[in-house]
Formats: structure tokens, sequence, C-alpha cells
């Protein structure tokens, strides 16, 4: 590769810091001051994923077995027992009925197929 050429940087950004990254065949560098330029909306800022333990994952699991909607004081004692948020859980139920229902589906077409009958899938 050639010399790397100055970074593409908004007027008096200064020196790139040694970590700036080189873009492809373009040989521009762009470093953490420009990120900012590139957001792909203004506002609201990313949600940050949240990692659930191991235990907690598996009572989650065990309530969405006994039943698969939590509301109200249900999902406010899961959650503080759990050490999360109610959006949290909320969300979590909401991914995992998600997961539930896909499942099912494809459990109906392999019956399907076994019997011979199997639909087309969208």
């Amino acid at each position: 590769p050639g010399p790397l050429l100055p970074p593409l940087c908004a007027p008096g950004c200064g020196v790139p810091p040694a970590w700036a990254a080189r873009l492809g065949a373009t040989g521009f560098l762009i470093s953490k001051c420009c990120f900012p330029l590139f957001k792909a909306k203004p506002g609201k800022a990313k949600r940050v994923r949240t990692i659930f333990s191991s235990e907690q994952l598996a009572r989650l699991e065990q309530e969405f077995a006994r039943q698969q909607y939590l509301v109200g004081q249900e999902r406010c004692l899961l959650a503080s027992s759990l050490r999360l948020s109610e959006e949290q859980v909320k969300v979590w139920f909401q991914n995992r009925r998600i997961k539930w229902r896909k499942q099912s589906l494809e459990q109906q077409q392999a019956k399907l197929a076994k019997m011979g009958l199997a639909t087309p899938q969208r």
C-alpha cells in the first residue's frame, strides 16, 4: 500500500489519533473527531444491547413457559427480582414471543411436509 493521505476531517480537527483507521483503497483516514459527521440520525442515541446472565435467562424462560404475556405488577416484580428494568423485561418477552411464533410456524410446516401437504414458504 502507498503512503497514507491526510485525514478527512472537519476544519480545525488537528492531527488524527494513532488508532485512526484507513478506509479501503481511498487511503483517507477518518479520526474519532469526524464520526459525528457520519451519524445516521440526530437525536435519540442507540440503545445498548442488554447482556442477560444465565440465571436471568433461565428465570425469564421459566416465566415465559408459564405465560407468554407478562404485564403490570408481575412484570414489575420479575424485573426487580432479576435486577432489570421493566423495559428490558418487556422487550425480552416481545422478542421471545416472536421467536416462539416462528418456531411454531416451522413445526407446523414440518408436519405438513411429512404428510405431503407442504406449502411454499413466504
